[in-house]
């Protein structure tokens, strides 16, 4: 959202600019068609980039973080959007309901976090465990349970697999959890604060 409302500050003040200096040149300043059209593009686009500069800079600088590292912590909210979306497309494919709950849960558990660090990216340095192991584990996981429950045959050593995936996913399940615990930690402990804070104020009272 916030992206879109800075798209549109730029857009809204260099298209007014880039108008200006198009109409200034060619009626004030007598410049031929071609080259006041360039000339109003320009007026347009240099402040359209310049605006662009100071609005990431300042993200930046509220998130706390360098251009490398917030390019970087988007590459790695990029890849587990896609790793979320494999996981929502396996939902179909399950037929028990408990591993269904499951599933329902690990994707719950994923998007919240993915959420989380997506408008906070500094968050992401304490949900690194959920990045770069727990998701890939809970998405070859799924996909193994998904690929096992669809063979035609079941015999007891498929039966012993299934088992042991489901077994695995809801471990898998609590640790997701525990990522989202640890992501939302910094909330929790400011609302101990606030909640002892105001405990103690009614108490004076």
């Amino acid at each position: 959202m916030k992206q879109v409302l800075n798209f549109i500050t730029r857009l809204g003040i260099s298209l007014p600019i880039g108008t200006i200096t198009w109409i200034t040149a060619i009626f004030i300043m007598n410049v031929s068609f071609w080259p006041s059209l360039l000339a109003g593009v320009a007026g347009g686009v240099i402040p359209f980039y310049t605006i662009k500069w100071f609005q990431k800079r300042s993200l930046l600088k509220s998130y706390g973080l360098t251009k490398r590292e917030y390019e970087y912590i988007q590459s790695n909210l990029k890849e587990a959007q896609k790793k979320i979306s494999r996981l929502q497309g396996k939902q179909l494919q399950i037929r028990s309901i408990s591993a269904m709950r499951q599933l329902n849960d690990m994707i719950k558990f994923s998007r919240r976090i993915f959420t989380i660090v997506k408008k906070d990216p500094k968050r992401f340095y304490t949900s690194e465990r959920f990045f770069f192991y727990h998701l890939d584990s809970a998405v070859e996981l799924t996909e193994k349970y998904t690929m096992l429950v669809t063979q035609p045959v079941k015999d007891k050593e498929i039966l012993v697999s299934l088992e042991d995936t489901r077994q695995t996913l809801h471990e898998l399940n609590r640790s997701l959890e525990e990522d989202l615990m640890k992501v939302l930690s910094n909330d929790l402990d400011t609302l101990r604060i606030e909640l002892d804070m105001a405990k103690n104020t009614l108490e004076q009272k």
